[in-house]
């Protein structure tokens, strides 16, 4: 059988640099196997052990990173500084869960009450192989934070990263290979979604996905019948709050920034913006001069790259001609560039919007910033919360107390105050969405015990405690006894 190989082109100069061999679906359960092997040693070591072997692959990650921006900014077009930034996010998860691992996963004491002679402790274990399916639009970090999490935790991995960027994904078997991390404990495999769907129904443990919604749920689908734990981050809608008292010049530059940045192709980007009305015509201003600033193009000095995938520009043409049949005014942009080599759209700034519109009730996912004036904090609270997504979001006001209270009544697993994206970064932080955003979640402490088995151990210090309160048989009490204990035991009852 011949060999099928993954070609990417540069969607800025429409150049090849490399190939990759496809992994066929049937083949992948051989590759998992491997994985399965050397996780018998990796996951026998304690955390001192391997800390050399990941701190070695930090210290590759770092000698290296010309080299992977070199193949970021030819897979996704990205600005090389960006390219640079999204490195800064790897080496930081991959710093915080070397250095950290040991004492997450410490093994957590029970409280001895009401059982005051039994001692308990919950210890947290490797689950195995970890199946890692992520996207195209941050090709290294994400792979990789999801990587050196299941890694620090003691498992294995297996990484299919996109068809769109494989010469990113397959960049951290290389790098780990060079660091001289033990054979197969970091393995990637290359494909489409039927090689996708054969790492969640091979011989793994856990399956860590990021992607589309619909996607995530077909890999949930599929896992459920295994009882296969999942770590889903998925699709979002994330909503910008500016409340009267914000700092208005740095709010909007934010919503401009971060619904601009990569070319609006993340996932905790500004998709929707809610102004109260007093500071609505200020905002509106600032956010002009700060879009006007900015240009789409292939030149060093352009701020907006291509659609990683082109058709990705569909969908926002798609989003911005619903608005505007539907009342939407374009104040800024609203155009795809089409180039010989790849697609652009311009940095679009959109008024008059509302959530009969596509682009305030779904994931657009390109460089679109429509903005909404609302009457106070409580509309703009009832309106950021109507969505079906809830990955991330921001509050801006110069009142921290205020913004810490109204995020706290966000539906949305992240929220910052006064700044946007930056929780994706934090790695001693969960980073994670509810409902249509994802389940389970990435990061902090939650993140790195997701790959691990949980397992609580008691010790009885000189008797059994279930003899000592009479509970073997054969029966020897009555069952007064029993009410005569819960009251003995459980006292603020009376």
């Amino acid at each position: 059988m011949s060999t099928e190989w993954l070609t990417p082109r540069s969607p800025l100069t429409g150049e090849t640099t490399g190939t990759v061999p496809v992994t066929p679906p049937d083949a992948v359960a051989a590759v998992v196997a491997k994985s399965r092997a050397a996780f018998g040693d990796w996951g026998k070591l304690s955390h001192a052990e391997r800390k050399p072997y990941l701190r070695a692959f930090a210290k590759q990650v770092l000698r290296s990173m010309d080299r992977i921006a070199d193949v970021l900014v030819f897979e996704t077009g990205k600005h090389r500084n960006d390219a640079h930034l999204e490195l800064i996010g790897a080496l930081t998860a991959l710093d915080f869960f070397t250095r950290k691992a040991g004492e997450l996963l410490r093994p957590r004491k029970a409280a001895r009450w009401p059982f005051v002679i039994t001692k308990g402790w919950t210890e947290y274990h490797p689950l195995g192989v970890a199946g890692i399916i992520s996207p195209w639009n941050y090709p290294f970090y994400l792979p990789l934070m999801s990587a050196i999490q299941a890694l620090s935790a003691g498992c294995t991995v297996v990484i299919k990263p996109s068809e769109i960027t494989p010469l990113s994904g397959q960049l951290i078997q290389d790098i780990a290979e060079e660091a001289g991390m033990p054979a197969n404990v970091v393995q990637v495999i290359h494909g489409g979604g039927d090689t996708g769907a054969a790492l969640v129904n091979a011989d793994t443990d856990i399956i860590s996905f990021t992607g589309s919604t619909d996607a995530g749920k077909k890999v949930a689908n599929a896992a459920a019948p295994m009882l296969k734990p999942v770590v889903l981050e998925l699709s979002s809608s994330d909503a910008q709050i500016v409340l009267e008292d914000a700092n208005i010049k740095d709010a909007a530059k934010a919503a401009v920034t971060f619904g601009c940045f990569n070319a609006g192709q993340m996932c905790v980007g500004v998709e929707r913006v809610y102004v109260v009305d007093e500071v609505y015509d200020e905002f509106m201003a600032e956010a002009i001069k700060a879009i006007d600033r900015l240009s789409a193009g292939t030149g060093d000095k352009s701020d907006i790259g291509p659609m990683i995938w082109p058709g990705q520009a569909d969908a926002i043409e798609s989003h911005v001609r619903d608005a505007v049949s539907r009342g939407a005014h374009i104040v800024r942009g609203g155009n795809r560039i089409e180039t010989d080599h790849g697609v652009y759209f311009e940095p679009t700034l959109m008024e008059n919007v509302d959530h009969s519109m596509d682009l305030m009730r779904d994931e657009t996912f390109g460089p679109i910033i429509p903005i909404m004036r609302v009457t106070d904090e409580a509309e703009a609270l009832e309106l950021a919360n109507d969505t079906p997504y809830g990955l991330h979001g921001s509050v801006w006001t110069k009142n921290r107390s205020r913004g810490a209270a109204v995020a706290a009544r966000m539906k949305t697993g992240t929220v910052a105050v006064n700044d946007h994206v930056i929780n994706f970064v934090v790695p001693s932080i969960k980073f994670g969405g509810i409902g249509e955003s994802g389940l389970n979640g990435q990061l902090g402490e939650e993140g790195i015990k997701a790959f691990t088995i949980h397992r609580s151990i008691t010790v009885a210090s000189f008797q059994p405690t279930t003899k000592l309160i009479r509970a073997w048989l054969p029966r020897t009490v009555r069952p007064g006894y029993w009410i005569g204990l819960a009251r003995t035991l459980f006292s603020w009852r009376r």
